[in-house]
């Protein structure tokens, strides 16, 4: 039997091993085309759903660099006419940026541009799986930027772009 010098060994616990978050991270990065999205109103005693109806479009973007950008809509949106259709076209949208981090099964972003400036009163803490090549996420429970009042909890399901 072949004996490991121990300086060997030494180097090898001296250098960096990869964490659980760089594994997560490597994971999550990429860009992911939105195959489902639905909303639960907390409180009501409703079934989840589909804000944007059963086909929303959307991309998600995760950088190794820890940066990201969400955008999520109906997929049918038409050019406004008038200053009341580009009102309302907010209400049919999602987008914001930032920087995230990991801990655990949350990747939480400190959002530093949205379509809605109230997901830049907190941190958007979102909880993720990752299976093949699907991405499913779950909001916490958070004031919503699409029903006004309304606190909801948020389900995705995305698939990598290849």
């Amino acid at each position: 039997m072949r004996q490991v010098p121990g300086a060997l060994i030494l180097l090898a616990l001296l250098l960096p091993q990869p964490s659980l978050a760089d594994d997560a991270a490597a994971q999550l990065v990429g860009s992911w085309r939105l195959v489902s999205f639905q909303v639960k109103v907390v409180g009501e005693d409703a079934p989840p759903r589909d804000v944007f109806g059963p086909h929303p479009s959307g991309r998600l973007i995760l950088t190794p660099a820890r940066t990201m950008a969400a955008f999520i809509s109906k997929p049918d949106r038409k050019p406004p006419t008038s200053e009341a259709e580009a009102a309302a076209l907010l209400s049919s949208m999602v987008a914001y940026t930032g920087k995230f981090r990991l801990e655990g099964d949350k990747f939480i972003t400190v959002v530093d541009g949205a379509w809605n400036e109230i997901y830049k009163a907190r941190e958007q803490v979102r909880f993720f799986t990752v299976g093949g090549n699907t991405l499913s996420i779950r909001t916490a429970e958070m004031p919503s930027g699409l029903l006004p009042g309304k606190v909801t909890v948020g389900t995705l399901v995305w698939e990598r772009e290849e």
